[in-house]
């Protein structure tokens, strides 16, 4: 990993997670979603928590920092975004808390394609990109920020900078949004 000077890690704990309430704190295992997203993202660098309002609370439990997202319903960009006006790293590893499959190899590998001229690493595979899973250059997302519309997503931040893409198996990438999701995911905890 880098110098922890270089880096925060910000873990997204959601939105309102509509299709599945409650899925960060439901049983896994022996712990939850939620806590093993903190576990991993802690043993990664200086870690904070980005959530709503009403999260800080049950998140304090945690004893990190927590920033509360300043436009709550206003989606992962503007989330985002408030995060990077708040942090101070120069690099701000963003990970979301529903990708329970991740190890250590995505952080290390995005962490390790940083050079002069790239202002965000993001993974992609051949279902796609991971915006909320992805190393960004603070001050050049805040730059391209500046001409995003709050309808926007995380994706269209991403066509504003310059992107280095890295490789990886999709399934690194499973995320945990409906029943079916979580059900598939308690089987790899709980097989018959």
């Amino acid at each position: 990993m880098a110098e922890a000077a270089d880096f925060a890690v910000a873990l997204l704990l959601g939105g309102d997670a509509r299709r599945l309430p409650d899925k960060l704190t439901r049983p896994l295992g022996t712990s939850s979603l939620i806590e093993r997203a903190v576990a991993f993202a802690r043993s990664l660098g200086p870690l904070v928590l980005l959530g709503r309002e009403d999260q800080r609370a049950s998140s304090a439990r945690y004893e990190l920092p927590f920033l509360a997202d300043a436009r709550p319903h206003g989606g992962p960009l503007l989330a985002l975004v408030g995060a990077f006006e708040r942090l101070e790293r120069p690099w701000v590893l963003v990970l979301a808390a529903d990708l329970p499959a991740l190890t250590a190899e995505v952080p290390q590998r995005l962490l390790a394609q940083r050079a002069p001229g790239i202002e965000a690493v993001v993974p992609r595979h051949s279902g796609g990109i991971e915006p909320l899973c992805a190393l960004y250059e603070r001050s050049a997302a805040l730059r391209a920020a500046a001409t995003s519309s709050a309808n926007e997503g995380p994706r269209t931040l991403l066509e504003r900078m310059r992107v280095a893409y890295v490789e990886f198996p999709q399934a690194f990438f499973r995320n945990v949004n409906t029943e079916r999701d979580w059900s598939q995911l308690q089987e790899q905890y709980h097989p018959r």
